[in-house]
């Protein structure tokens, strides 16, 4: 997957994307990386960094433009976007570090995007002394105010190192964040590394509502490194923080290994059960109602937070929510007899923004295996959008996870359907996952009930 897909970038020059990229290992590659990602889909990117960075990497772009004053070339800036498709500027040369721009000549650029076709501003907006891992000063980070996302970047090769200076930058700011004491010095932990990353004194700092924030946890080129970058992700996420897990300096690979994020399951259990005659949401098949096998086999599943959407028969259907799980999140559904669709979207629009993906689970697959939800789950970390179950040979429609991305389609169905429409309509984009036909078998009818048993 690469930074732009899991960015989530809109590149639209109308309202360009200012990512500022604070904090240690690996800020500078992603900056000139992402900017290239671009260039090559046709579209314009600018490196602006509002902080010092190495003279050298002036030859890490095709083409740089130094500026001297107050005033943007913006003639100039043209010609080498034109030429190039994306540009590096920065200030003059002190010592042996070249000087950022000011926060304000961004903002500058991004006022002037739709004019030069900029598409998106990639900020370096700290520094960290070249060390993996660091806590903003007093005067960082150096944020524009057209700063769309903030991106925390930590390189994990500083997990299990102690939190001192050889590997930190301002270790001492980083113990006050995390409340711990300098000295001995303590080591880093996955569940430090989240909490300084999320904390407004660390990676979150500057982070404004408008902003989309998603920590990249870098230099996952090893497979310890990349355990610690999943047990960070996860903690994340369970936080409600998106996180990427990345090798953004190995140019022979896609930049990001996996996207974390909360994936969102939402059990059906709206409708009439017409052909049974009765709820099947409340049928008791092997000692519980189909609902109860349901909110097990997601709980099971461990992949996130659930939701479970009601209609018909609601006040029975709570009251078996409340006997078999108590904490367990509805969402009620007055317009179920107008179709399937009105349950999804009930469902979507009731979801947190931190959700970044939903798996639609039907309430009558009482087989259903949590390792096909794992397995959905995996598919999209992995970069897949639509993911479904594959059977034979087959593709089969629920359960089926959608990214973010694609809700707008679902939000749009009407009638008695359900996510397969959308699946159908991108069939030669949908990532299919390998599941049993017993899991996927359903409850519709009495005939259905007694082949259970």
């Amino acid at each position: 997957m690469l930074l732009y897909q899991g960015l989530r970038l809109a590149l639209n020059p109308m309202a360009p994307d200012v990512v500022a990229l604070v904090g240690g290992g690996g800020k500078s590659s992603t900056a000139f990386r992402l900017a290239a990602e671009v260039a090559a889909l046709g579209k314009r990117a600018i490196v602006a960094p509002s902080t010092r960075i190495a003279a050298f990497q002036t030859a890490w772009a095709p083409a740089f433009l130094e500026i001297s004053g107050a005033e943007l070339p913006f003639a100039a800036i043209e010609q080498h976007l034109a030429r190039h498709g994306y540009c590096l500027l920065g200030g003059p040369v002190a010592g042996d570090r070249r000087l950022g721009l000011e926060p304000a000549q961004i903002d500058a650029l991004a006022h002037r995007a739709a004019d030069l076709g900029v598409a998106a501003i990639t900020v370096e907006a700290d520094g960290s002394k070249m060390r993996p891992l660091k806590a903003p000063a007093a005067h960082e980070p150096v944020l524009p105010d057209a700063t769309t996302h903030l991106v925390p970047v930590a390189g994990l090769d500083a997990v299990g190192a102690a939190i001192d200076a050889r590997t930190v930058h301002r270790p001492e700011l980083v113990c006050t964040a995390l409340g711990l004491m300098p000295e001995p010095p303590p080591r880093l932990t996955p569940a430090r590394l989240a909490q300084l990353l999320r904390h407004p004194d660390g990676g979150a700092k500057g982070l404004h509502p408008g902003m989309r924030f998603t920590p990249l946890l870098n230099k996952a080129d090893a497979p310890l490194h990349l355990g610690y970058g999943r047990l960070t992700a996860a903690l994340l996420a369970e936080h409600g923080v998106s996180s990427l897990v990345t090798r953004v300096g190995d140019a022979a690979q896609p930049p990001i290994i996996e996207r974390w994020g909360q994936v969102a399951v939402i059990i059906l259990a709206a409708g009439g059960s017409r052909r049974l005659g009765r709820p099947k949401q409340l049928e008791v098949v092997n000692g519980a109602p189909l609902i109860a096998h349901a909110m097990r086999t997601a709980q099971q599943s461990g992949v996130g937070p659930m939701l479970v959407v009601t209609g018909f028969e609601d006040a029975a259907t709570r009251a078996a929510l409340a006997t078999w799980q108590t904490d367990v999140a509805s969402v009620h559904n007055p317009a179920w007899a107008a179709g399937q669709a009105t349950s999804v979207r009930a469902a979507l629009r009731a979801l947190p923004a931190t959700v970044e993906a939903a798996i639609f689970v039907p309430v009558d697959q009482p087989m259903l295996d949590p390792l096909l939800l794992r397995r959905l789950t995996n598919a999209w970390r992995a970069g897949a959008d639509l993911v479904a179950p594959q059977v034979d040979g087959e593709l089969r429609g629920a359960p089926a996870l959608f990214d973010r991305q694609h809700w707008g389609e679902l939000l749009a169905l009407e009638g008695d359907v359900g996510g397969r429409r959308v699946l159908m309509a991108h069939r030669a984009r949908v990532t299919t996952v390998p599941a049993e036909a017993a899991w996927l078998r359903d409850i519709d009818t009495e005939d259905d009930l007694r082949a259970l048993h």
